[in-house]
């Protein structure tokens, strides 16, 4: 009997929301209490149902969704952060409305009625590694409020964010307003070596006397949705800020071969960012299993950079630059749904970005960079009881124009996966695509910028397109109390963008460039249990990756191997939590580097009681800098640096938070709020 009622009850569910390709608009389920497992897998996702207990010891959706320890997520409460084991892109969405990171945050745990997970969206998600959905309550009328304040207290920051909504007959105005301030010490130390081309050497061992980063950052964003039996919009106006008023370091360099001595290298710098956006979609569902599906967004920024260099006896070195962009978006989709599970559809997407550099200082210029990329896809989708695949493929045109040159990239595009439910415990992905990567002027430009009296970042004009080739196949089961995840990615960067360092007789050149393909290969597997009335919660993960950089400059490999592991125990009202990672040696595929990190220790204590929750986190206690060691032979530049982080250090947080719901049932749509400027200034030093 209690088999009969959850399966009628996924029946259901399988008509509700489907985030996946935006083609099925969203439906109001009755409350229904199941006492059955927690994760259902089904032929086109797999349904996390929340418990009571997961409930009382959240208070938000990213709590919820760490407390529920589903196995191939890794989801990070404090970093507001979720992505698969293997780093994969996870998109979040509230009822079917894609949402950011200050929207979970804001999102009261005992509005959450389910918890959708696609490992193969499609549609405007193609080629994402994962969606998660969160499906709440409906509400007749009233609202939510939000409010949650991190202060940092070895570290020190701070982080704020405030929400409040109001929902009546359909139509919920939302305002969300976020602040974060940083006061940050890390500092690098170490010797590097420099060869130039009639062969003179010149090494330098630096060491930090002084450093110090203030950042600060705010966000507002108010927002109107409107849902009715055949249409939703959501359509919002934001404004962020962002500035880093002051960034401070001094250094004490030893010079010896080409030149000899000590030196005192000072740098300071500071930004300063504005830009607002406006966005909206519009969804409408017609007649015969048709629906339209339309997007626009805007956004312009001011952007100013300034930043100043010195060393003993050498000239010193500025730089200010100013930032104006705009990037304006558009999309629209066609779906057609048959009886038998087939869908049809066809989209029509177009990105506009301009941007207008001006340098002033050592480095004098202008730089112009506009990209138009317009990508036309279509899409057939299947499912039935146990399976869901879909292929899409298409072309996307990239032209770009720098200054008073033009290029222009035409490329094959596919994205393609597919989901087969061997039961409701246990099934098997596939997540694939074909594409290719875009342009900012921090990558593709004409400028060369000095950093030191030897030292110049050099633009490349010629710079062309990524292409990515990835694939991922994975299995997810229950067994009993236990979870069980197994996953293996490939992917093949071809035309790989990454760091070349060049010489002349009086400089080194850092430049970015097109260089052979990166070979990666990853296998994650991870195994959770509960015990004790689920009360006590143990997950560990191991993963295992084979990178390989083949090119004409680079010819690397490397093997690596890590874990992590995590015990969460839930009593009363509070819920104990320690998690760890161990230390590895990695290839990192951009500069390239090889890259040496320590372990991770942290510690969570949290205590939740009705509409209050206050949490406190201790990261790495014992040691004020998390330490990586950086590696790696250039040719003309040979590195050994250690890199200090502070704010990955030791820290110690606590945050503090009241959330009220009021009114009949409730269903908020996502809030979303976006603290990024769009900003790509070539800064140096």
């Amino acid at each position: 009997m209690k088999r009969l009622i959850l399966f009628s009850m996924v029946c259901l569910m399988a008509t509700a929301t489907q985030a996946q390709n935006d083609s099925i608009k969203n439906e109001t389920l009755p409350e229904v209490v199941v006492n059955a497992d927690g994760q259902i897998e089904m032929a086109d996702k797999t349904v996390l149902l929340p418990t009571t207990l997961e409930k009382k010891h959240s208070a938000n959706g990213f709590d919820l969704l760490s407390v529920m320890q589903t196995a191939e997520l890794d989801v990070s409460p404090h970093t507001r952060n979720i992505t698969t084991h293997s780093g994969g892109e996870v998109v979040i969405c509230i009822n079917g409305m894609e949402a950011l990171a200050e929207d979970v945050a804001t999102l009261r745990a005992k509005n959450i009625r389910s918890i959708e997970y696609i490992r193969t969206p499609s549609g405007k998600y193609a080629g994402k590694a994962g969606l998660v959905n969160f499906i709440t309550y409906k509400l007749e009328y009233g609202g939510n409020v939000y409010l949650s304040a991190t202060e940092g207290l070895a570290y020190k920051s701070g982080d704020y964010l405030a929400f409040t909504d109001f929902t009546r007959k359909g139509l919920t105005l939302s305002l969300t307003a976020s602040g974060d301030w940083a006061h940050d010490h890390s500092y690098s130390e170490g010797h590097e070596d420099f060869t130039f081309s009639d062969r003179s050497r010149l090494t330098r061992d630096f060491t930090s006397e002084s450093s110090l980063r203030k950042t600060n950052n705010q966000a507002v964003r108010l927002k109107l949705t409107s849902t009715g039996n055949s249409h939703r919009l959501n359509a919002y106006v934001s404004l962020t800020r962002q500035a880093v008023p002051s960034v401070e370091a001094a250094m004490k360099a030893l010079y010896t071969g080409r030149y000899d001595g000590t030196t005192q290298r000072l740098t300071s710098s500071d930004s300063r960012g504005l830009a607002p956006a406006v966005y909206a979609n519009y969804t409408l569902w017609l007649p015969k299993d048709q629906t339209l599906d339309f997007t626009a967004s805007a956004s312009f920024g001011h952007n100013r950079y300034n930043s100043r260099y010195t060393e003993t006896a050498q000239s010193a070195m500025t730089s200010d630059v100013t930032e104006d962009n705009n990037a304006i978006r558009g999309n629209a989709r066609y779906y057609k749904s048959w009886k038998n599970g087939l869908t049809l559809s066809g989209s029509l997407t177009h990105d506009h970005n301009h941007y207008k550099d001006t340098y002033t200082g050592t480095s004098a210029g202008n730089q112009r960079l506009t990209t138009d990329v317009t990508m036309g896809l279509v899409q057939l989708s299947g499912s039935a009881q146990k399976y869901y695949y879909y292929v899409s493929a298409g072309v996307s045109n990239s032209a770009v124009k720098l200054n008073d040159s033009h290029y222009n990239y035409c490329s094959p595009v596919a994205f393609y996966g597919g989901n087969y439910a061997l039961n409701q415990k246990h099934s098997l992905a596939l997540n694939g695509l074909f594409t290719h990567t875009l342009f900012d002027p921090s990558n593709k430009n004409d400028m060369t910028v000095p950093t030191s009296f030897f030292e110049a970042v050099k633009g490349n004009p010629d710079l062309a397109p990524l292409k990515v080739l990835g694939n991922t196949l994975s299995y997810n089961g229950q067994i009993g109390k236990s979870k069980i995840s197994i996953s293996y990615d490939n992917s093949i960067y071809f035309d790989n963008i990454l760091h070349r360092y060049d010489a002349d007789l009086q400089t080194i050149y850092d430049s970015r460039t097109n260089d052979g393909n990166y070979y990666g290969n990853m296998l994650t597997a991870t195994y959770a249990y509960s015990a004790f009335a689920d009360k006590l919660r143990l997950s560990v993960t191991a993963i295992e990756e084979y990178n390989m950089l083949r090119g004409d400059t680079y010819d690397l490999s490397r093997n690596i191997f890590r874990m992590k592991a995590s015990v969460t125990y839930l009593t009363g009202d509070w819920m104990l939590r320690f998690n760890y990672h161990t230390p590895y040696t990695a290839l990192d595929i951009r500069e390239p580097y090889l890259i040496s990190r320590r372990p991770v220790y942290e510690w969570l204590v949290s205590w939740n009681h009705k509409n209050w929750a206050v949490k406190a986190l201790v990261r790495n206690p014992f040691s004020r800098y998390t330490k990586q060691h950086i590696t790696m032979d250039y040719g003309c530049y040979r590195r050994d640096i250690w890199n200090y982080g502070e704010a990955d250090g030791r820290n110690i947080n606590l945050t503090v938070t009241y959330s009220l719901g009021y009114g009949k049932k409730s269903e908020r749509g996502d809030t979303d709020i976006d603290k990024h400027i769009n900003s790509a200034i070539m800064k140096t030093y």
